[in-house]
């Protein structure tokens, strides 16, 4: 079993929204964050939209997403284990420094302009290894951090941050990209992994008592599905979350279409779409942060129903700035549904499977999002994105609805 001594009390000087940056290393590992998410957001712009200039398909901005699913499933569930037994900055830290060697070999083939679509693909595949090595890690390190009494604030705090990031980096990128190519953002994205290095290596974690025996994967990983089968709660949590991500969210990777092909713009709208999505996502996060005990059930439950039915009015929307407005409610539906499904599942986790429960959190938010987009950038293909979108979405508001009724435990819940 593995155990930590709770951070130290801190004053509560601090308004209860932002309460967990009373922590100083929260403090860092909060701010390393958001640098390093500035770069993912610039360098997640830059290279939909090289996919798309390069092929004009729906599809292949599909298949460069499912490309980086195919190792999270092996991935995700061994990283899982590992999480529970060895130190998680360790990890991340090897994590990271993967992902800024991807980075700065995206930069030298779209510098020296040999850019193919499988050099995307096959660099989407390792950048879905390291990324699914690092999450469980990442999720379960903020509990090392601030301790399970102020987990739900630096939760709602850490997707604050993602959007924050979200906010600045793709319009960073919008304007970069037209004024002086793709490459730039990759160069970037690479420099916020190492700085994000540092402060890991500057963060002093709670002393950690862990499991000393020899690692037995395939029991470990029984163990952790037997715990989340006998939940009801974590189980219909993360049904939500497997609904959302596989319905909703490939919108994402489908913005550079409605970006150049339905609402006429170039690599700054989309830029400004996807910070859209950040403002809004902040305005969720912040929600989530301020609500109160009895409330946070409830949300959850609404949000997987507006989400999708703000999509479909985006769908439709054929005027830049109306697409704005809308797309900003988007993201805020999904930062309140994704935040609190992150907390509640969390804090209804036993330490001992803390690591195993978030993989099995991560397999399926990541892993069904980019089997999402495969799935509609193919039904685009045929049908137009709009309608494709549309249709999903439209499924997504229905299960929403049914879930509202038949998970009155996930609506009690605190």
């Amino acid at each position: 079993m593995s155990t930590s001594i709770e951070p130290a009390a801190t004053s509560n000087r601090w308004p209860r929204a932002i309460r967990s940056f009373q922590n100083k290393n929260f403090r860092s590992y909060w701010s390393g964050q958001v640098i390093s998410q500035i770069g993912t957001w610039m360098q997640i712009v830059a290279q939909s939209w090289v996919v798309y200039d390069l092929t004009d398909s729906p599809l292949m901005l599909g298949l460069v997403n499912f490309a980086a699913l195919l190792p999270v499933l092996p991935i995700s569930l061994l990283a899982g284990v590992l999480s529970d037994r060895f130190p998680r900055r360790n990890i991340i830290i090897m994590s990271e420094s993967i992902l800024m060697l991807q980075a700065i070999i995206m930069a030298g083939l779209i510098w020296f302009n040999i850019i193919q679509v499988w050099h995307v693909i096959l660099l989407s595949f390792v950048l879905g290894a390291a990324a699914a090595l690092e999450q469980p890690a990442r999720l379960a390190f903020v509990v090392d951090i601030v301790g399970k009494k102020d987990l739900s604030n630096a939760v709602a705090l850490n997707s604050s941050g993602f959007n924050s990031a979200r906010i600045i980096g793709p319009a960073l990128a919008g304007l970069m990209i037209a004024a002086i190519g793709e490459a730039a953002c990759f160069i970037i994205n690479g420099l916020t992994y190492l700085a994000f290095i540092l402060v890991l290596f500057a963060i002093q974690v709670p002393h950690q008592i862990r499991k000393k025996d020899s690692i037995q994967v395939m029991g470990s990983l029984k163990d952790g599905f037997k715990y989340i089968l006998d939940s009801k709660i974590i189980l219909g949590l993360l049904l939500i979350v497997s609904v959302a991500s596989f319905l909703t969210i490939p919108y994402i990777a489908l913005m550079p279409v409605f970006a150049r092909d339905v609402l006429q713009t170039g690599p700054d709208g989309l830029g400004f779409l996807l910070t859209a999505v950040g403002v809004g996502a902040i305005f969720g996060a912040m929600i989530s942060a301020y609500l109160k005990d009895g409330k946070r059930g409830k949300w959850i439950l609404a949000a997987n129903i507006t989400g999708p039915i703000f999509l479909i009015l985006f769908c439709f929307s054929k005027y830049f700035i109306i697409s704005l407005l809308i797309i900003v409610l988007v993201g805020a539906s999904n930062a309140i549904r994704l935040t609190l499904a992150n907390s509640l599942t969390q804090l209804n986790t036993s330490d001992e499977y803390h690591g195993r429960v978030m993989s099995v959190f991560n397999l399926l938010f990541n892993g069904m999002s980019r089997f999402g987009a495969l799935a509609v950038g193919g039904l685009a293909e045929i049908i137009t994105a709009t309608w494709a979108l549309t249709i999903s979405a439209g499924i997504s508001a229905i299960i929403g609805f049914v879930l509202f009724i038949q998970l009155p435990h996930i609506r009690k819940l605190p």
